[in-house]
């Protein structure tokens, strides 16, 4: 769609450039590469490895640029949907015109990353809203905010909070439904609904038991391995170290499905309570 059918820009949001958890990872990185790496390396000069020292970083940088997300802009006829860098190079576009969408509503989703975190991820702090999109042909987006905080249940940050304004301000100037395929829900359901997506992701003992057992599982399988005189080669080690790696991924693994479970509950809710909201509006 050519710039000019947009409309009047009603607001722009600018994510951070890296999530988080990537901008912890790359803490890390360089803290290792060029912190602790040079004292260690230090007797072989500052080229270790012939410069392969400096990959896993460099690799790192290469991936916050590629996810880097480009702004969110709300026009008076549709939305220029936040997309990372690597998704507008292939070409994918941004605009959705708002005359091709059929629900917008408050949507949950949890911080990149926070899966890796079965305890916090458990509690529900890491939940937060977004602004889902559905257009005709069923699609879905997600435009994401910055976090303000993480110590709430389903926190909702300023940025979000004014986009979401200036979007249903534009939908009752126009006297249209932002909601339109929501399903409705007695009173005795929306409570179920809320107490399931309280629920804890994971319960305490299993991620003790996930995050813990691993240094066990390695010492078992060595010791194993040198009771019934096998010699324990970097093969050997390798394979127990794999071993090990099982139990913590099965648990982020299933804490990640079980908070997909409870943010489409969260959403569920949020497009049911905007469709009540803007009946209400209605009548008003």
């Amino acid at each position: 769609m050519d710039s000019l059918d947009r409309g009047p820009l009603l607001y722009a949001y600018r994510p951070i450039p890296a999530n988080p958890m990537s901008v912890a990872v790359l803490l890390v990185l360089a803290a290792v590469t060029f912190g602790l790496g040079p004292l260690a390396a230090a007797p072989s000069g500052m080229w270790p490895l012939d410069g392969a020292c400096f990959l896993p970083i460099v690799v790192a940088l290469a991936v916050v640029l590629a996810f880097k997300p480009s702004p969110t802009f709300v026009f008076e006829n549709g939305i220029d949907v936040s997309l990372p860098l690597w998704r507008r190079v292939l070409g994918e576009p941004r605009h959705v015109p708002w005359s091709v969408v059929r629900d917008v509503y408050p949507a949950s989703y949890e911080v990149a990353g926070s899966f890796m975190s079965p305890f916090a991820s458990s509690a529900g702090t890491l939940v937060h809203v977004g602004i889902g999109i559905e257009t005709n042909d069923g699609r879905r987006r997600l435009v994401r905010f910055t976090p303000g905080t993480i110590r709430t249940f389903r926190a909702e940050s300023p940025a979000f909070l004014d986009a979401m304004a200036v979007i249903r301000d534009r939908y009752a100037r126009n006297g249209q439904p932002m909601v339109t395929t929501a399903k409705r829900f007695t009173d005795a359901e929306v409570l179920d609904l809320q107490a399931r997506a309280r629920e804890p992701l994971a319960s305490i003992a299993g991620v003790f038991l996930a995050f813990f057992l691993p240094p066990v599982i390695v010492g078992v399988a060595l010791l194993a391995a040198t009771g019934a005189g096998i010699e324990v080669t970097t093969p050997i080690t390798v394979a127990a170290l794999l071993l090990a790696a099982l139990p913590p991924a099965v648990s982020m693994l299933r804490t990640l499905r079980r908070s997909e479970r409870r943010n489409a509950i969260l959403s569920e809710l949020a497009k049911f309570q905007e469709r009540l909201r803007g009946e209400s509006s209605a009548r008003t």
